[in-house]
């Protein structure tokens, strides 16, 4: 597998996958959105008022998010044709599950949801908002327990080049809680922001209602909320995995020689080709058990003998604890990541979230300070709102970069590579299909835009119960 090709796999790969993994997030947190307003609109007539605009929301997402998920599936076995040879006992029953999940759950309640709400008592409805988001949930943790396994893989071992399940629980847990915390609260910073630009530009060109002051309300809310969330279950599901990626973790400090933990640096200029920073800020020391450990030579033990009695230290002073050592960059040439983006996307996600979190403070003081009025907002706060959203789809797609970007050049991480699973397609093909998947995607995304702003445009236009009614 050459280079060019190489590349061109994972870039068709992760487009996929990226475009996936925001409108399974976007359709996530609208869907427990809709459940809280269809909870509230049984007290209130305003949560009425705003679910049956959300709803329309959510189904253009699920819409966009089943045609995206259609070409991943195709080039797991197309651009990693030994994937699931290497791996298909873990892949196999994961994949199975989201699918038979999303059938199951979705696509039992979801016609219920959008079309029975005149048939339907409003406990029933209610309920059946309740699976859809269930339902979504669960099709969403089948896939981050995937993309977790493939970054810690836990509860399965690797026995002549075939993963073999060994412990069901072992491999549900590892890093997929904390992994499916992130795309939960990212989930729902996308659904707030976006219900806050949407407000704000619907407003614009006609008087707001009940449904939409309930919703810049609660979008302001959910907004601090999920940030503060997110930012709590990331340093978590770092916690978790950069002791297990020792690669990932040297890019993110960056420490190019192998020997003790350097400082993290705040803002530094890599020189990759020297092995060393041109310049750096100086950041805070990391935690000991947040670093990896330095790997033992020649299949030594990785601890010194046993003390004695007579050896115990009797002061920290007699005997300071040791300063924790872990493998640099220079020494792991050749197996890891780019280390530009690795360290880049990292510094560039916590400056985002640190945006969004002042973002959201000037939301919900200036929705206070208003009253919650969308009607009595300011040119310059709308323009602030529609930059916020765009803020929060950045920050998604930068995290998830980081996640699968600081684990090159490893499929399976520690074990197999993607250049061991990789097509052997020609490059001339791998270009058309890069280039039409460009396409597609592209008028997927304006469609989106497109109806989500007739949407907008024309709000929620009451169809007869029966038909045949003016």
């Amino acid at each position: 597998m050459t280079q060019t090709a190489w590349v061109l796999s994972l870039t068709q790969f992760y487009l996929s996958l990226g475009f996936m993994l925001l409108f399974l997030a976007l359709e996530l947190g609208l869907a427990w959105v809709l459940f809280v307003l269809r909870l509230r609109a049984r007290r209130g007539a305003a949560a009425l008022l705003a679910y049956r605009f959300w709803v329309r929301v959510y189904a253009l997402a699920l819409i966009v998010g089943f045609a995206a998920s259609l070409p991943l599936l195709f080039q797991l076995g197309t651009l990693w044709p030994d994937f699931m040879d290497r791996a298909g006992e873990v892949a196999g029953p994961l994949l199975g599950m989201a699918i038979l999940t999303a059938f199951i759950f979705k696509s039992c309640f979801l016609g219920a949801m959008l079309y029975g709400q005149r048939w339907l008592s409003e406990s029933a409805h209610t309920a059946v908002v309740g699976m859809v988001a269930l339902g979504t949930s669960l099709t969403a943790w089948w896939v981050v327990v995937l993309l977790a396994w493939l970054q810690w893989p836990v509860g399965a071992r690797l026995v002549e080049n075939h993963y073999q399940i060994q412990d069901w629980f072992a491999l549900l847990g590892g890093a997929a809680p904390a992994l499916f915390g992130v795309l939960a609260s990212g989930a729902l910073i996308l659904a707030a922001t976006l219900m806050l630009s949407l407000t704000a530009q619907r407003t614009r060109a006609r008087p707001s209602d009940a449904g939409d002051r309930s919703v810049f309300a609660g979008g302001a809310w959910l907004l601090l909320v999920a940030v503060v969330a997110q930012a709590v279950l990331v340093a978590g599901l770092g916690r978790q995995l950069l002791p297990v990626q020792p690669a990932r973790a040297a890019a993110v400090i960056p420490q190019w020689v192998t020997g003790p933990a350097e400082h993290a640096s705040l803002l530094a200029w890599l020189d990759v080709a020297g092995g060393r920073n041109t310049w750096a800020l100086p950041g805070p020391s990391i935690p000991p058990d947040w670093l990896p450990p330095k790997p033992a030579l020649d299949g030594a033990p990785r601890s010194g003998p046993k003390e004695t009695a007579a050896d115990a230290p009797k002061s920290p002073a007699e005997n300071p604890p040791a300063v924790p050592e872990i493998q640099g960059l220079n020494d792991l040439i050749g197996m890891r990541p780019p280390v530009w983006l690795t360290y880049a996307s990292s510094r560039l996600a916590v400056l985002l979230t640190g945006l969004l979190g002042l973002m959201a403070v000037w939301a919900l003081w200036t929705g206070r300070r208003l009253g919650f009025e969308p009607d009595s907002l300011t040119p310059a706060g709308r323009i602030g709102l529609r930059v916020t959203a765009w803020l929060a789809l950045i920050l998604q797609g930068v995290g998830w970069g980081h996640l699968l970007v600081g684990s090159l050049p490893y499929a399976i991480y520690g074990t197999v590579t993607l250049r061991e699973i990789g097509t052997v397609q020609g490059e001339g093909g791998l270009w058309l299909v890069l280039g039409l998947q460009v396409l597609v995607y592209g008028a997927l995304v304006l469609g989106f835009r497109q109806l989500l702003g007739h949407t907008m445009r024309y709000g929620v236009v009451p169809v007869a119960r029966y038909r045949g009614r003016a």
